[in-house]
């Protein structure tokens, strides 16, 4: 029997291809949640009708595409519980995650949690190369205060979000969770915990296009965010350039010559993408 009621909500854009299986994990979860919302960030496919099929799921549709930022903060705001949830559309969870995470809730309500996500669909080269490169998770043991949480899988208590005043708006694809982990670490009240054993699968299937773009949007718009200029556009170039040597340097031992394609491709098009950003962001 539950001891603390729980909301969940999910931001989604166009998501229907995964969202229904999200949807599925978190009822049939052991420790069941007391409010599931979904915010329809104005999806140009199928995602609304999906979610109609959930006759218990509560769902906000934005009248125009509005980030994630925006999105997470109007999550916290329309959960009517203390505790809420938040996943990705694009991720399940395993049946007791919730379970496990609010054993943490016992002892503090200032406190914010992280799962473990791992990659589901890793037959795909394009999704091995990003569970090897870019994981979102911290490994196999929990620990107190990590780097950042990962906004894929947490679940706070509302003080937390009250405290730090919710999170940037202006964040629309990434980087709305490391700049919302900086601004918790600022209080020496407040809490971060990684929680290995609460278990999440992302169902995210990229080609190179989409890969391309996720890598851009993490390194341009995700951790240790800057303003957009010449400086900046040639240091993350160089950066990549330097990713590239070092990622290659080790496939090339290890035989995966399939990453190393991808490793230059991503190159190139980081390239790309960043200097035709800088050159929008100057008109």
């Amino acid at each position: 029997m539950n001891t603390k009621s729980v909301s969940i909500y999910i931001p989604a854009y166009n998501a229907e291809k995964t969202i229904k299986h999200s949807l599925e994990s978190i009822k049939n979860q052991t420790y069941q949640f007391n409010e599931i919302i979904v915010i329809n960030d104005n999806s140009t496919d199928f995602t609304k009708n999906v979610v109609k099929e959930f006759n218990d799921v509560n769902i906000i549709n934005n009248s125009n595409n509005k980030g994630l930022g925006y999105n997470r903060n109007l999550g916290m705001k329309s959960s009517s519980h203390q505790i809420v949830a938040s996943i990705d559309a694009d991720v399940v969870l395993e049946k007791n995650w919730l379970e496990v995470m609010i054993q943490n809730f016992e002892q503090s309500e200032n406190i914010i949690c992280g799962g473990k996500m791992i990659e589901e669909l890793i037959q795909n080269k394009f999704n091995a190369w990003r569970a090897k490169y870019y994981s979102q998770n911290w490994g196999n043991k929990s620990f107190e205060n990590p780097p950042f949480l990962y906004g894929c899988n947490t679940i706070q208590h509302k003080t937390v979000w009250d405290t730090v005043k919710g999170y940037d708006e202006s964040l629309h694809t990434n980087g709305e969770d490391i700049d919302y982990s900086n601004k918790i670490k600022g209080y020496q009240h407040l809490k971060m915990r990684y929680c290995s054993d609460a278990l999440a699968k992302h169902l995210q299937d990229d080609n190179l296009n989409t890969l391309s773009n996720r890598v851009w949007r993490y390194h341009s718009f995700g951790y240790k965010i800057r303003n957009p200029s010449f400086y900046k556009t040639l240091k993350l170039s160089l950066k990549q350039l330097k990713f590239f040597f070092q990622r290659s340097f080790q496939n090339l031992i290890k035989f995966e010559f399939n990453f190393i394609y991808i490793n230059f491709a991503i190159l190139i098009k980081f390239i790309v993408l960043e200097h035709s950003y800088y050159k929008k962001i100057r008109k």
